[in-house]
């Protein structure tokens, strides 16, 4: 029996967006961002990359997946090469550059993930889980792409490595301007590194806005079987017993402001009788 993997779904990332991508297991995440570079061709719908419909005729889709980089779960599977330095110069030389080029390009990479100098001449199955993620990272990097797409890329990782990877890529959008697909489990990371959230059920888009914005249907999140940040749950308890913050805060830092801010109501209240 034939079963359709997305319907209706349609959006548009502006760049510079940092897009988080959440959805039940099974709601079309995968299948979702494969699309974007073209690893899976609709058999309706148009998908456009700058502009352009990237299945018409003679589009370059290799020059497409240089410029649209997606990161599997687990990519350190992927590491093959002798040693960390070969093995993110791959990517850049399969484009066609020099090696010159190719190991000027991966050291920059390798330099913006935070992996160290040293082991750079290492193997690959030599260093850490959270090094390897880093590498395997840096070598979508290194070809230089303008949208970064990442499926669960703290996946496996203990809770410092986590923190490692999801800093190093709000860095990369901070300061190189680099637009991020981020597919993830966790609502808190989301929340607090996302500008704009999709998400999927049943092969449907049902929200793409502002994760302030989506978490206040954090019911109807649940009933998708998905959930809001912990800091959602606290505030609709908090407004429960009269204590009125905004419902809408998701994030631990947005209720340390909240939270302050009743402070200084209730003193100037004192101060006032």
């Amino acid at each position: 029996m034939e079963s359709c993997a997305l319907k209706d779904v349609s959006f548009e990332i502006d760049d510079g967006m940092f897009v988080g991508l959440i959805g039940h297991t099974g709601s079309g995440k995968s299948t979702l961002i494969q699309h974007l570079n073209g690893l899976i061709r609709p058999t309706s719908g148009t998908v456009y990359f700058n502009g352009e419909d990237i299945f018409a005729p003679g589009y370059d889709l290799r020059a497409l997946r240089s410029k649209v980089g997606l990161v599997f779960q687990y990519p350190e599977y992927q590491l093959f090469e002798q040693d960390v330095l070969t093995d993110v110069k791959f990517g850049p030389k399969n484009m066609g550059l020099t090696d010159e080029e190719a190991e000027k390009r991966a050291r920059e990479a390798l330099g913006l993930v935070g992996v160290d100098e040293k082991l750079l001449k290492r193997s690959p199955f030599e260093i850490s889980g959270g090094q390897k993620r880093r590498v395997a990272i840096a070598g979508v990097l290194a070809m230089q792409p303008s949208l970064l797409i990442l499926d669960e890329p703290t996946a496996g990782l203990d809770p410092r490595g986590r923190d490692e990877i999801l800093e190093c890529l709000d860095r990369l959008h901070r300061e190189k301007g680099l637009t991020i697909l981020l597919v993830s489990h966790s609502m808190e990371d989301v929340a607090r590194y996302a500008d704009r959230l999709l998400v999927m059920d049943q092969s449907r888009l049902c929200f793409f806005d502002t994760p302030r914005e989506v978490f206040r249907h954090y019911k109807e999140l649940e009933r998708m079987g998905l959930s809001a940040p912990q800091i959602t749950y606290l505030a609709a308890e908090l407004r429960r017993e009269g204590i009125l913050v905004d419902e809408s805060m998701s994030t631990v830092e947005e209720a340390r402001t909240e939270i302050l801010k009743l402070f200084n109501d209730e003193d100037q209240d004192q101060n006032s009788i």
